[in-house]
């Protein structure tokens, strides 16, 4: 009997499991073709800076680095595909003006995951490049319901958000970005209030951010705050709003939609709208989405990008 232990977080799939993966991951890509994307493919392994460079620096305490005993110098397993689609836009592909991909993969995590416990995920997405604001995120949001649906999930929603409605009410804050996000996302005001009383926010904003952490930041919630924070957050709602009509009148019946100011990234490399898909009897997000334009400047090429993507092992367990 073999004494080698296996690795914590890690799994082997085989027979029906194996088998089932294969069987979404087809019929995905066959509406990402059909839907006009092209398939690409990166290597599992990337150079450290190609994954943490600009706002892919939050991807770093996720990644595991290693030296090449090829001399290629050091390397990292990536955790996350997005960063390497920036990389070969930015230079393989920097003579296409509008690029419209999907990928799916093996990704792995230096820690395991809170709720899976699981270091591994089969992360699949797409990614529309080129395409500014509305025209861009529509296509984007339609893909990821029919990704849902394609799977077999009944009713899709997305919960969508803004990062620039967060930046707007945290300026000025000594803690970080990861710290409010981090805050936020528990939905939990008394959490919350802990930070807000180490600052010296004005009493708006400080009923904003407490508004946000209660689950209040909805449609209504975004107007009735127009003209009382800064107008960096009247810009951030208005470009939310203007985002959440467009796709109730091009998709009415595909999906619901519904605006939660309060909805962050799974990695905090977005810089505009951000959404996460639910269906019926889902208690977790099934997918992560957004815009993330800075992240392709810090590569060299600044261009308008927004994508989503999500872990298929997850959804076969859902």
């Amino acid at each position: 009997m073999s004494t080698i232990k296996p690795i914590l977080g890690l799994d082997d799939a085989f027979g029906h499991r194996a088998k089932a993966l294969r069987t979404l991951q087809f019929k995905l890509r066959e509406t990402y073709e059909n839907a006009g994307f092209s398939e690409v493919i990166p290597p599992i392994v990337e150079r450290p800076n190609a994954l943490n460079s600009g706002a892919g620096s939050f991807l770093s305490d996720q990644t595991i680095v290693f030296s090449d005993p090829a001399d290629a110098g050091l390397l990292a397993i990536r955790p996350d595909m997005t960063p390497q689609i920036a990389r070969i836009v930015a230079t393989r592909l920097s003579s296409e003006d509008v690029l419209k991909l999907h990928y799916s993969g093996q990704i792995m995590l230096a820690r395991p995951d809170v709720r899976t416990g699981s270091r591994q995920q089969w992360q699949t997405g797409v990614e529309c490049l080129g395409l500014a604001g509305v025209e861009g995120d529509v296509e984007v949001i339609h893909l990821a319901a029919l990704s849902m649906a394609t799977a077999g999930f009944s009713n899709p929603v997305l919960q969508v958000g803004h990062m620039g409605i967060i930046h707007a009410l945290i300026a000025g804050s000594q803690a970080s970005v990861e710290t409010w996000v981090q805050l936020i996302a528990r939905y939990s005001p008394e959490d919350l209030k802990t930070q807000l009383d180490k600052e010296s926010f004005a009493e708006t904003t400080v009923a904003a951010l407490t508004d946000l952490s209660a689950g209040k930041a909805d449609a209504a919630w975004l107007k009735a705050n127009l003209g009382l924070i800064s107008d960096d957050f009247d810009v951030a709602a208005n470009e939310l709003l203007t985002l959440v009509s467009t796709v109730q009148s091009k998709l009415s019946g595909e999906v619901d939609i519904v605006i939660d100011a309060a909805v962050t990234p799974r990695f905090l490399y977005h810089n505009g709208m951000v959404f996460s898909g639910f269906s019926s009897g889902s208690a977790h997000a099934l997918l992560h989405g957004g815009r993330y334009d800075t992240m392709m400047a810090a590569h060299g090429r600044d261009m308008p990008a927004t994508g989503f993507s999500f872990d298929l092992w997850s959804w076969l367990d859902s």
